[in-house]
């Protein structure tokens, strides 16, 4: 059941949420209700979700070698520079 909400918010607050509401193709209502959920999860103990491309990235190296120190790194750059 939805339920309407009033909110005090600065008004340059208000234009940038409604812009990115706007680009990302999601109503400003649902914007909000899911910042919500995900303050919810969180107070809960639970991981939230990472929303875009950062959360389809997330993970993808879990099984991966990546310890990689600093004389590695600096032998890699100085390879690739001279």
């Amino acid at each position: 059941m939805n339920t309407k909400l009033t909110l005090q918010i600065d008004e340059q607050v208000i234009k940038s949420a409604k812009i990115f509401a706007k680009n990302h193709h999601i109503s400003l209502s649902k914007l909000a209700e899911n910042y919500f959920k995900m303050l919810n999860q969180r107070k809960n103990g639970y991981d939230a979700e990472i929303p875009g491309i950062v959360g389809e990235l997330a993970g993808i190296l879990k099984d991966q070698n990546t310890d990689v120190s600093r004389e590695r790194y600096t032998d890699y750059l100085e390879n690739k520079y001279t």
